[in-house]
Parts: structure tokens; C-alpha cells; sequence
């Protein structure tokens, strides 16, 4: 490896972690009634700072994004054996969240230009049992999210963006996440914004946003049904404080990346993910599709050995995952997308050299 990962936490938040140790503070949650409810000092200043970021009017921290999708899923409150689409080309959180809420999920197929699920395909997997539309903003970039909600509004049924990716990027000027119903954000070690775990469920949404405040936080009081202990720490609120006002800077990064690279690549083999107009790109990775196997296959053999690449996102495609027998249906254009993908983590510090080195392998002809 020649690119070092760039680091996400600076020496200033390492001194106010200090002060947290020292104060002992971790956490001032408490599932009893009053503002301790709603978490400690950084909790509920993070979550103000969110909704401020994000002109959003509610903002829930959780301990992790799979945490956030399965109280979003509560709060629809929708009825056991609901179906809700989703995306096969996503992380098994996407399942699990539906499937732990009593509810099935339906498979709709990506675009194969975007990796985010396809309208059209979305349309054709309507019943009279489907309640939601649960979509995921792969890579860095919304789906056509705006096509999405004029099919949910014809069908009166919810939505919710999986934007553990994509935050930060926009539609139309406004942030991915924040046009569905509910939206959210993953602070896994590995994205945009880090605290090793973590994620932010946003709704505009009073009724969902109490659900979700309350589940979070063992549900008592919530209809006197169970909740979770899907709770932020102080420390962890404290970090993504920190690096949320540099956000921007870190997708410009990013961008003027890919734009370089881009420029130096003249090989039609090689297909960069479309960005749809009007959309902005905030790349967590950047995924490239080469239909010739053999190429595909001769660039990594060389790549791997120096930059942070690789052939597949997570474990495929999650329909054809073991767990997901049961909802499994022929999705195409997700099922190809293994047998082409390379995959650059962007979390790293890429030099014009690098970039240049990166862009003469892709322009090898086998």
C-alpha cells in the first residue's frame, strides 16, 4: 500500500475526549423521565447541530446506522407482513431492519449506471401489501430519488433513505436524506464522518421522530411497548461534533479526485458510476465497472498491490445472500455487477502521482 488513510480525527478533539474521560461523562442517558432522557451535553448538541447542517427539524443519534434503520422502521408503525422495496445492492442491514419490524422485504433491481435502485423496477413490484419504499444512496450519490416520491405519493406509501453513504451530497441543493420521510447517516470507522460506530436518523416528521426518541431509548412510555438501548455516547457525539464542520472539505477532496482521474482515463472499458443531473457526488468509494473480465481481472492483480481496491461491496448482492432465500427473485443487473466491479476506498490520501499511476492501469488495453 503507497496511499496512507486519511485520518478523521485531529489532536483538538483528542483534548476534548480527555476532558470527557476525565470528567467521566460518557454518557448522561437515562431511561427515566426528564432531560436526561434525551441523552448528555454533546448528544442533544450534535443532534441541534444536524438539524441545523441538514435544515432538517429532527435529528435522533443512535449507536449505529443499522440501529437508526430499525427504529425508522418502527416508527411507520406498519402491520406485521407489511412488504417494503428495497434495494439489492445494499448491506444486510437493509434486510434485517425490515425483517426484524415483522415485515417482508421486496427486491427491486438497480440501474446499473447509478448502483441505486431503479423506479421503474420499483413500480412493477407494487401490491396492495406494500407500506414503504426503502431506498439506498450507494457509493455517494442519491437515487432518482424525486421519481421515487411521486411513485410513493400515487401509492400513499412511506419513505425512508438508507444515506449511510451519501452524506453530505445533494439534490437539487438539497441534502440527500432529507426528502424522504426519514433519512440517516452511518458513523462507521470507514465513512465520511467517524467515530467507529454510530449514525443519525433525520424526519421532519413530529410523530415519527417521538417513536424513534423513544425506542432509541428503551421505549418506556411508548405505548407501553419494549424499546432498545440504541443509545450515542458522549464521546462518540463529541467526535462527529468535531468533523461535521468538515464535512464539505472532505467531499471536495474527494471530488477533485475522481475529476483528475477522470480526465486522465481514455479507456472505454472503463465506466465511471453516472451521476444523475442535478445530483452531487460525495463518493465514500468509488465503484468502476469493466464488462471485460480478463481486464477487469489484470487491473486488480496489479491495483491490489498498491491502493485499497476490491472486486465486490459487502457479500454481494443481498437477495442471493443465505437469509434471503426466502425473498429471493431474479435481479440482473444487480447480479452483474460482482462479475465487473472495482472498488477504490476513498478514505485515503491520494497524490497526483497515485491518481496518474491509477489512470495508466486503467488505460491498459488487456
Amino acid at each position: 500500500m503507497i496511499v496512507k488513510r486519511n485520518k478523521s480525527i485531529q489532536p483538538k478533539d483528542i483534548v476534548k475526549i480527555s476532558e470527557i474521560l476525565k470528567n467521566e461523562k460518557l454518557s448522561s442517558f437515562n431511561a427515566g423521565p426528564g432531560p436526561s432522557f434525551y441523552g448528555g451535553e454533546n448528544v442533544r448538541m450534535l443532534e441541534k447541530e444536524f438539524c441545523k447542517y441538514f435544515k432538517c427539524k429532527y435529528a435522533i443519534s443512535v449507536n449505529s446506522w443499522t440501529s437508526g434503520l430499525e427504529i425508522a422502521i418502527e416508527s411507520l408503525q406498519l402491520k406485521k407482513h407489511t412488504e417494503v422495496i428495497c434495494s439489492p445492492w445494499s448491506m444486510s442491514a437493509t434486510v434485517s431492519a425490515i425483517v426484524k419490524n415483522n415485515c417482508i422485504p421486496v427486491f427491486a433491481d438497480i440501474d446499473s449506471s447509478t448502483f441505486n435502485i431503479d423506479p421503474e423496477k420499483v413500480k412493477a413490484k407494487i401490491t396492495d401489501k406494500t407500506g414503504a419504499i426503502l431506498i439506498t444512496d450507494m457509493y455517494g450519490q442519491s437515487c432518482d430519488v424525486e421519481s421515487i416520491l411521486t411513485i410513493a405519493k400515487e401509492n400513499n406509501l412511506y419513505t425512508i433513505s438508507d444515506t449511510a453513504q451519501a452524506i453530505g451530497s445533494k439534490v437539487k441543493n438539497k441534502y440527500t436524506g432529507t426528502l424522504t420521510d426519514i433519512g440517516g447517516f452511518s458513523f462507521n470507522w470507514h465513512k465520511h464522518l467517524n467515530c467507529g460506530e454510530g449514525g443519525m436518523v433525520i424526519t421532519n416528521n413530529t410523530d415519527f421522530a417521538k417513536r424513534m426518541m423513544l425506542a432509541r431509548n428503551h421505549g418506556e412510555g411508548l405505548n407501553g411497548q419494549f424499546g432498545h438501548n440504541f443509545r450515542m455516547t458522549e464521546i462518540s457525539a463529541s467526535l462527529i461534533r468535531d468533523q461535521l464542520p468538515r464535512l464539505k472539505d472532505r467531499i471536495k477532496e474527494r471530488n477533485h479526485v475522481v475529476q483528475r482521474l477522470k480526465s486522465r482515463v481514455f479507456n472505454e472499458n472503463i465506466i465511471f458510476p453516472k451521476v444523475l443531473d442535478g445530483n452531487t457526488h460525495a463518493y465514500c468509494t468509488l465503484p468502476i465497472l469493466i464488462s471485460n473480465r480478463q481486464l477487469r481481472n489484470n487491473i486488480f492483480k496489479h491495483l491490489s498491490l498498491l491502493f485499497p481496491v476490491r472486486k465486490t461491496f459487502s457479500r454481494g448482492p443481498l437477495h442471493m445472500l443465505k437469509a434471503c432465500k426466502p425473498y429471493y427473485s431474479k435481479m440482473p443487473n444487480a447480479e452483474a455487477v460482482p462479475k465487473k466491479l472495482l472498488d477504490f476506498d476513498m478514505n485515503y490520501k491520494y497524490h497526483l502521482r497515485d491518481i496518474d499511476l491509477i489512470a495508466d492501469f486503467f488505460n491498459m488495453s488487456t
